[in-house]
């Protein structure tokens, strides 16, 4: 089973399992749309978040924080790319860590899910259930 498989961050979103008579006469359509929607929401966070802050790292100067190196703003770019391509939910929010990393986050209900590209390059996903950590693994 594959990283993205057996992650619920990776699912589509809870809208899509929702069934009313319009969307059962035109379940494509409606997935169409929701598909267009997702995609248009990685490449906004690719364009205005992840590629700025490659272009621009002086901009974390006065928050404390280590800007992302080059390397690792284009490994979240892949990654984000990647997941993009695959159909998958959008984070919430893409934000710098304070050591030069980047953590993509999204929430659900109590769920959050989180991946964390730290200043090494490597990956790290963790899923928690209210405050309990529920899985975690390098990827």
């Amino acid at each position: 089973m594959s990283t993205t498989e057996s992650s619920c961050f990776m699912t589509a979103s809870p809208c899509d399992a929702t069934s009313t008579n319009v969307a059962s006469e035109a379940p494509a359509t409606h997935e169409f749309l929701h598909d267009q929607e997702s995609r248009g929401k990685w490449q906004e966070l690719i364009d205005h978040k992840l590629i700025e802050w490659g272009r621009n790292p002086s901009q974390f100067d006065d928050e404390g924080v280590e800007p992302p190196s080059g390397e690792i703003v284009r490994r979240a770019i892949e990654i984000a790319k990647q997941f993009r391509h695959d159909g998958l939910t959008p984070p919430d929010s893409i934000v710098p860590d304070p050591n030069g990393g980047i953590v993509f986050e999204r929430r659900e209900g109590d769920v959050a899910e989180v991946f964390h590209i730290w200043d090494d390059g490597t990956v790290e996903y963790r899923c928690f259930q209210g405050a309990r950590l529920v899985e975690r693994r390098t990827l």
